[in-house]
């Protein structure tokens, strides 16, 4: 819709940063305050300003660290676009397309990082219902934002949104149905999470009902038996995330930050439990050295043998 060198208000376009079934994203220049931001597109252009306005009313009402931030909305020449911080660095998609298995440490920092945001946003009464890795973009820093909120929706007065939309290999069972709750994202958290330890989503189909039928029936296979380098912890964590049945599984993401939390503090005490064994074995491997003259054991940290006097 827009072109490279192309002047739209006070943004120069710079490039194109890719484009969804939803809307194209471009890369531009503020030429008032000179920064460079990400202008989204909707491929709808409707003429009822209300229905553009959802999304970003939705996104700017949010304000966390995780989740990228609209800066403005506006319409020039009949056009409607969002303007938002720009995120230098690479989708989780685009990572896993070149990685395919993430170390499990660099996993969880970045499902903890992401439930930090949708955390944010269940405490705002809004629901994401399309968290998958190409709406997932990490920065070169390190740090993970949430992005696309045009699926999202408010859950003020009802129990759930009931429009049927999503990402079929990332939608929990009820989704499929209408029925997305606060739940539905954190099934599409464990999805996430198990595509980076494994290399691909728990269940991937062509067919969006083969992968509703194995979902409500549970048929996904532990992450540990395709990747003995999980921890059982962790295991379990995802597969709670992924309970077919909304009671069974993980409620909140404030709580899979916990147990992220707890189990970092595990592997944290183990490490300096296995450090201070190490050392003490170090130490009384030394003390156990003997002198090469007269094969008497040495103190520890001695130069001279108190025995011969021969140096060691």
């Amino acid at each position: 819709m827009f072109l490279q060198g192309q002047k739209v208000g006070k943004y120069e376009i710079l490039r194109s940063l890719g484009s969804g079934g939803f809307g194209s994203v471009y890369l531009a220049r503020d030429t008032w305050l000179d920064i460079k931001v990400a202008i989204k597109v909707p491929h709808k252009q409707s003429t009822e300003l209300y229905k553009l306005l959802k999304e970003p009313r939705l996104q700017a009402a949010l304000n966390h660290p995780n989740i990228v931030r609209v800066l403005a909305a506006e319409r020039e020449k009949d056009v409607f676009f969002m303007v938002m911080e720009y995120v230098k660095g690479q989708s989780l998609e685009r990572i896993l397309e070149k990685e395919k298995i993430l170390a499990c440490d660099r996993a969880v920092d970045i499902i903890k990082q992401i439930s930090y945001g949708v955390d944010h946003a269940h405490q705002n009464k809004i629901i994401h219902r399309d968290l998958r890795p190409s709406n997932i973009l990490i920065s070169e820093a390190g740090t993970v934002k949430i992005t696309d909120f045009g699926t999202s929706a408010w859950l003020n007065s009802v129990q759930y949104a009931s429009t049927r939309i999503g990402s079929p290999p990332y939608m929990a069972p009820e989704q499929f149905m209408g029925k997305a709750s606060y739940p539905a994202d954190i099934y599409s958290i464990g999805c996430m999470f198990y595509e980076m330890i494994v290399g691909r989503p728990p269940i991937f189909d062509p067919d969006p009902f083969k992968i509703l039928e194995k979902a409500q029936q549970g048929k996904i296979t532990p992450p540990r038996l395709k990747n003995m380098k999980v921890p059982k912890e962790v295991d379990n964590l995802i597969m709670r995330c992924l309970a077919p049945q909304v009671e069974d599984r993980i409620q909140t993401a404030s709580e899979i930050i916990r147990e992220l939390s707890r189990l970092k503090g595990k592997e944290e005490k183990s490490s300096e439990l296995d450090d201070i064994f190490a050392r003490i074995k170090a130490r009384e491997q030394r003390k156990s050295d003997l002198c090469w003259n007269c094969r008497r054991p040495l103190p520890y940290k001695t130069r001279v043998c108190p025995y011969c006097g021969e140096k060691v």
